[in-house]
């Protein structure tokens, strides 16, 4: 069976807990779910609020902090155990599994609809989707800072404004034509399937209530017990209409028993205003969220203006000449075919590529590597370079961490026929891992990614090994911002970086116009990610992959901790 690990603050009765057990335990209970609950007190954090559940109802068992598996204490809690190699991490994602625990075993069971349609409910991290980054980011940590000063002032949580105008908009939905025509739609709507309908946006994602309305759920039901008041309902129509329906599932209400009234800060004569956000959708696919006006091009004019002030900089932009550790070599006909990239199921033409990327990055590893040593592969996907390395290094713990959990599956098919003992499976967004390390790595880790490994390796005085990928896709989020190392950022404001990171991804091929430019802007913003791991004392190496036809996206960044440099808390 499956555990799940909860943070609490104390064991009465009426328990005192942050907001991600909350909602962790109320999904529990809309679910019925049997799954092992392992409560782990804690000491409530500074500035941070607490909130009270009913635990009576619940089977649970109390673990001290220090001695709950190794993997529970390497995350963020909440947190699923789901056997000793593998674990979930993320609050949208330990909620889909409890919904999957209890639909493997009751098939009809009537939270089966929380997963949405093809079960795709929550499944993008919350650094790609603004929906997941507003249900498991936004939303939850409106409710962790909230203190009693906020609700006697006149103006609601931003969080609040930005659910109504959602559902103010038409539904936005993937594959929307097919979902109102499918078999599904037409049962719970009760309508023949040869008659197309835009369904209402009668819920959080569309005309039935998902994983995604339980999150909302819980934490609106706590925001409108203490913003309370006759100016609500005007205010915010829509989701008091929606709250409304939501309270007409009977599951809703028998599992608000766990949830104690929250206390009353205002009075009922209380108004309110509601903040200025955009009127717009919390999809991403919205068109609305992304106006041509708004967005950046590489026009050439722009790209050579950047360029122009990158170079007023004084900035030494210089790549080794050979990566480090190309004077180590790998013998693929003593590596098992399951670990290769063949093995891997990758098509026949990509073979060649993938091998020599994998070469690539394996080298530095091996050379950095002693017995002993916990690596992470960062962004793992189906384990290519994460299986390949635990192979060639036994005496080393790979940790193979992806959000997506089919790749994690085919990963662990493989490492199943390879026997493999010294690997771990971690699903979870990188930025929920906070155990230690000695190496981190990441192949292609898209945009923002890279930078958020570094920024990892560099809180764990981890070594990392880094081959960057789609440069367009940098954007400031709420764990970084860029230009990232104070070199940059004295006198290169976002805008002429963002055109620099996008003009990085023009590298086409030879012939192309573009692609020289596009090389020089890769090595800029590489050499920003270099001066930033400096800054922290680390040894820096930047260079090409051999050959460098093996990918467009071909700098390799290696970084080593100076033993002499002090361990750092803070990287932004």
């Amino acid at each position: 069976m499956d555990e799940i690990y909860l943070e609490v603050y104390s064991l009465t009765q009426l328990c005192l807990a942050p907001i991600e057990t909350i909602v962790a335990l109320f999904t529990v209970k809309y679910c019925n779910s049997k799954i092992s609950i392992k409560l782990v007190p804690s000491k409530q954090k500074p500035l941070e609020r607490a909130y009270t559940i009913d635990i009576s109802t619940f089977v649970y068992t109390v673990m001290d902090a220090n001695k709950i598996p190794s993997s529970a204490s390497s995350c963020e809690l909440p947190i699923i155990i789901v056997n000793k190699t593998s674990c979930i991490a993320g609050l949208c994602a330990i909620l889909r599994q409890i919904v999957k625990d209890v639909t493997a075993e009751y098939p009809e069971h009537h939270c089966r609809k929380l997963l949405g349609f093809k079960d795709s409910c929550l499944t993008a991290c919350s650094e790609a989707s603004v929906w997941t980054k507003f249900c498991e980011v936004d939303l939850i940590l409106t409710l962790k800072f909230l203190h009693a000063d906020d609700a006697i002032c006149n103006e609601l949580p931003s969080s609040m404004a930005k659910f109504e105008y959602h559902m103010l908009q038409p539904v936005r939905l993937h594959n929307l034509y097919k979902y109102t025509m499918s078999k599904k739609f037409a049962e719970e709507n009760g309508i023949s399937r040869d008659k197309t309908r835009i369904p209402e946006h009668t819920y959080a994602e569309g005309s039935y209530i998902t994983l995604a309305d339980i999150i909302i759920f819980v934490c609106v039901h706590i925001l409108l017990t203490i913003f309370s008041g006759e100016s609500i309902p005007e205010l915010l129509p829509l989701t008091v209409k929606w709250y409304e329906k939501m309270m007409e599932d009977q599951f809703i209400v028998d599992s608000l028993e766990c949830l104690p009234s929250v206390k009353k800060q205002t009075s009922n004569e209380h108004s309110y205003t509601l903040p200025k956000v955009a009127n717009e959708s919390l999809y991403k696919s919205d068109p609305k969220r992304y106006k041509p006006r708004s967005r950046i091009y590489t026009r050439q004019d722009d790209v050579e203006q950047s360029l122009e002030l990158f170079k007023n900089l004084n900035i030494e932009m210089r790549l080794d000449l050979e990566p480090f550790g190309a004077d180590l070599s790998i013998d693929w006909s003593t590596v098992p075919f399951d670990a290769t990239p063949e093995g891997g199921s990758l098509p026949p033409a990509r073979l060649k590529r993938k091998q020599e990327q994998l070469e690539n990055m394996c080298k530095p590893v091996m050379k950095l590597a002693k017995a002993g040593d916990v690596i992470v592969d960062f962004c793992s996907g189906s384990g290519h370079l994460g299986i390949l390395l635990a192979y060639l290094l036994p005496y080393c713990t790979v940790i193979l961490l992806e959000n997506k959990e089919e790749s994690l599956n085919r990963a662990k098919v493989r490492v199943k026929k390879l026997r493999l003992a010294n690997v771990k499976f971690y699903q979870c967004n990188l930025d929920y891992f906070k155990g230690d390390f000695d190496i981190g790595l990441s192949l292609h880790a898209c945009g923002v990614a890279t930078d958020l490994v570094i920024q990892q390796c560099i809180r764990r005085r981890a070594s990392f090994v880094c081959c960057p990928c789609c440069y367009g896709s940098l954007h400031d989020c709420h764990h970084l911002t860029y230009p990232r190392s104070n070199a940059f950022r004295k006198d290169m404001n976002r805008e002429n970086y963002m055109v620099l990171s996008h003009a990085a991804d023009q590298t086409h091929d030879e012939k192309n116009v573009k692609t020289k430019q596009g090389y020089e802007c890769m090595a800029i913003v590489d050499t920003d990610r270099k001066i930033l791991a400096e800054q922290f004392g680390y040894k820096v190496y930047l260079s090409k992959f051999i050959p460098k036809t093996c990918t467009p996206k071909n700098h390799i960044l290696v970084g080593i901790p100076r033993k002499e440099t002090l361990k750092t808390e803070c990287v932004d």
